[in-house]
């Protein structure tokens, strides 16, 4: 996944004029699938691209995807710079299905999950309806435009340190608390090239107070983080896979020759 711009800037600068507007007929509507206390659920879900010049005079193309939560009344948005030279539409989607990004309607915000870092945020404004979650998502981003371009759009993002912290990051690690191996979680037992990242989010749930969440890729982990999205504890579940054989060894049958 092509982490989309989000977290992890370790400097903001002043924001500066910038203009953000829709693209006449990209938007479309959806559900994706998310979590709430009664399990797996599906939120309404808005995706549209937008052109943004920021105050340098610099144009870039986004997409914008807005989730809702009609209970609550709670959104979220993430927005992806597109490839000029690739058609990008629904990206952030995928990424959603595919679960390496899910959103959890709790009853104070909708928190949004990810597996990049991990990473986690709650949102807790609220609209009326999907339309209007749209309209507020595009006012928001139109009054936080990064002065420079490039930087990113949501600083608020919390690192959850199950695998350690990068160099520069800073995040709560509870004491005594010991990283697990991102090397082994992300690659099976025995393989020369590790695969591309293929973490998945495949549970959210409230324990308690706190929220549980199972990561999956290589072996299973269990992530429970505060009311404050900081790290609480983290644990292996199961065993690492071992790598299947490509193929059985073709056999033969041996023919007896005539008599």
């Amino acid at each position: 996944m092509r982490a989309r711009l989000i977290l992890l800037a370790l400097a903001t600068g002043p924001l500066g004029v910038a203009q953000v507007t829709t693209v006449p007929f990209s938007e479309s509507k959806d559900v994706v699938p998310a979590f709430d206390s009664s399990g797996a659920i599906a939120l309404p879900v808005a995706r549209l691209k937008i052109d943004v010049t920021y105050h340098g005079g610099k144009k870039e193309r986004d997409e914008t995807t807005v989730l809702w939560h009609p209970q609550t009344g709670h959104y979220l948005w993430h927005l992806m710079t597109q490839n000029p030279n690739i058609d990008e539409t629904g990206l952030d989607i995928k990424a959603i299905r595919a679960q390496e990004e899910q959103a959890y309607a709790d009853a104070s915000a909708l928190i949004d999950f990810a597996v990049v870092g991990p990473s986690a945020k709650a949102w807790a404004k609220t609209a009326g309806s999907l339309d209007d979650a749209v309209t507020a998502s595009l006012n928001e981003i139109q009054q936080n435009v990064p002065a420079q371009e490039g930087r990113s759009w949501q600083m608020d993002y919390k690192y959850v340190p199950v695998f350690g912290l990068p160099l520069g990051v800073h995040a709560n690690v509870p004491a005594g608390y010991q990283p697990l191996n991102t090397i082994e979680f992300n690659c099976p037992p025995r393989l020369a090239v590790c695969p591309p990242n293929g973490t998945k989010i495949v549970l959210i749930a409230k324990q308690g107070n706190n929220f549980r969440l199972v990561l999956r890729n290589g072996f299973d982990v269990e992530v429970i983080v505060d009311q404050k999205l900081d790290l609480v504890s983290a644990r292996q579940l199961t065993q690492p896979k071992t790598e299947q054989p490509l193929r059985q060894p073709l056999r033969i049958p041996v023919i007896p020759a005539p008599k």
